[in-house]
This record gives structure tokens, sequence and C-alpha cells, in this order.
């Protein structure tokens, strides 16, 4: 898949062959192996390597360091970032049988993707974390539409806060999500946490069916 100028977005999914998660398997740093078996289900734990080592693959090709030299930190609300290396950018987000993958030459990327599930609950959950207007926008909706539309918002916020580093409990309300014709307007609500917001972008991701994903640039 490709994004916006400069931005390369990618999907995947353990429905590889033994071999190719073998191989991705060989790339991993000892964290990203111990985080890896931490995964009670056998499809998290081979989600969870596959990602990585798609994403070390991915930053071999555009650093052309080997995949396994990679050095990968996090920083203060758990985004990796490079060891030592101004570029590219790049986030990852899971949900389900399916990880995105996005790389940005010069703008901070933030992805999300999230499985649609069904829980009655969208509301309540939209009043607590949301903005006022969003959470107003959803209640004019009915069931699918609605669904879709929490979804749509919530995998736009999450992008958003992760492009900007920041933390995710902490600033959901500070800026609403507006659907448009074109996918997402943002606006920051008063006193915003951070200037980045003012010139964020946000745009949707063609994902499988029964998934909604987005991906930001701050």
């Amino acid at each position: 898949m490709s994004g916006s100028a400069g931005v390369e977005l990618w999907l995947a999914s353990p429905c590889s062959t033994g071999a190719i998660a073998e191989l991705l398997g060989n790339t991993l740093a000892e964290s990203e192996k111990e985080r890896a078996d931490r995964f009670l289900r056998p499809e998290d734990r081979a989600l969870s390597i596959v990602t990585r080592g798609s994403l070390r693959c991915l930053l071999s090709e555009a650093t052309g360091i080997a995949p396994d030299k990679i050095l990968l930190a996090e920083g203060p609300f758990g985004k990796p970032y490079l060891c030592g290396l101004r570029g590219p950018h790049f986030n990852v987000s899971h949900s389900g049988s399916f990880a995105l993958i996005g790389l940005s030459d010069s703008r901070p990327i933030g992805v999300d993707i999230e499985r649609m599930r069904v829980t009655g609950d969208e509301l309540n959950v939209a009043r607590s974390y949301f903005s006022a207007t969003e959470y107003r926008a959803l209640q004019g909706l009915w069931k699918d539409a609605r669904l879709s539309s929490f979804f749509k918002i919530w995998t736009c916020k999450e992008a958003v806060l992760k492009a900007c580093g920041a933390g995710i409990s902490e600033h959901l309300k500070d800026f609403s999500v507006e659907l448009t014709t074109d996918g997402f307007a943002v606006h920051p609500e008063p006193h915003w946490f951070a200037p980045a917001l003012a010139s964020v972008s946000a745009k949707p991701v063609e994902v499988p069916p029964g998934y909604v994903g987005c991906y930001a640039l701050a």
C-alpha cells in the first residue's frame, strides 16, 4: 500500500510459511522475542514476530543496515525509534489477525488498525474518552453507522497521538475528529497539548473487511 508522498504503508499477517516466519524471527532482538513469548495465544505470538520482523526488513531496506543489526529504542510513551539515525520515521499497530506498518521520509508518523467488535457500549466509551463534539455526532447515528464511525474516530485519535509521541489516555479529549468525505479533519480543542497538533494530517487506510485503519503525520 502507499499513502501520501513520502509515506509507505504495509499490512502484515501471520499467514506466512514456516520458513518465512522463522527467517523473520531470526532478525529480532532478544527483548522482542521475549515480548512475543508473553502472548498466550499462538496466533498473537506469530503476529508479533511477523510484525517486528517485517518492520526490521523494511528499515533495513531504507537504511542499508542488516535487519538483525538495527537498534531500536522507545520514547516515554512506548513509541519506537531508530537509535543514532535521523530516519525514516515509523510506527506499527496490530489488532486481530493483521498489523499495519507505516514509514515516513520526513514527518513523524502514527498508525492504528482496529478490528471492529460489536459491544453495544460505544456511546458509553465515547462519553468517557471522546470529546463532546464526537459524542454528539455518534449519538445521532444508529447501529452499523455508529459502530463504523466509532472505530474510525478511535483509530484516527490513536494514530494522531502516536504521530505526536503523546500518551493515548491523557490526551484523547484534546482534539475532535470530524469524519468527512475525504476521510478525517482534526480540530484541536482549547489548550491542546502540543503545537504539532495544529498541523497534523490524518488519512484512512484501506484494510480488510471488518477492520478500520488510519495513518497520521505530525
